[in-house]
């Protein structure tokens, strides 16, 4: 019994990478004091909840690149400008989606372009 649960942890690890996607929180890479949660992509569009975690009001604006198998582009989404007050949200729902949503969904990794940052 040792041996097959060990074997099965082997291979539950190794097996883990291919299911490997981007996470539904985390850091807007150079967007300090952005951060981003419940980003979930749906049939219907994408819905994300930018997060203000700074101490001075934020306008930003942005789009995103959902990065597929061998680095390639599978779906994009823009986030129009918005401004966010220090601590607060900004929820956007069912945001257009160029591209497959399934693809998407699978995504490893996601790519952010930022077109605005400003602090007031």
């Amino acid at each position: 019994m040792k041996k097959f649960t060990a074997a099965l942890l082997i291979i539950l690890c190794f097996a883990s990478a291919s299911f490997a996607a981007f996470s539904k929180r985390g850091y807007v890479p150079d967007g300090d004091p952005i951060r981003y949660a419940g980003l979930k992509v749906t049939s219907e569009g994408v819905s994300v909840t930018l997060l203000n975690k700074g101490e001075r009001p934020v306008v930003f604006n942005a789009a995103i690149v959902f990065i597929g198998e061998k680095r390639r582009e599978v779906g994009d989404v823009y986030i129009e400008k918005t401004t966010i007050e220090p601590g607060g949200e900004a929820v956007f729902r069912n945001l257009f989606l160029k591209g497959d949503y399934k693809e998407c969904r699978k995504a490893e990794s996601l790519r952010w372009t930022i077109y605005l940052l400003e602090t007031m």
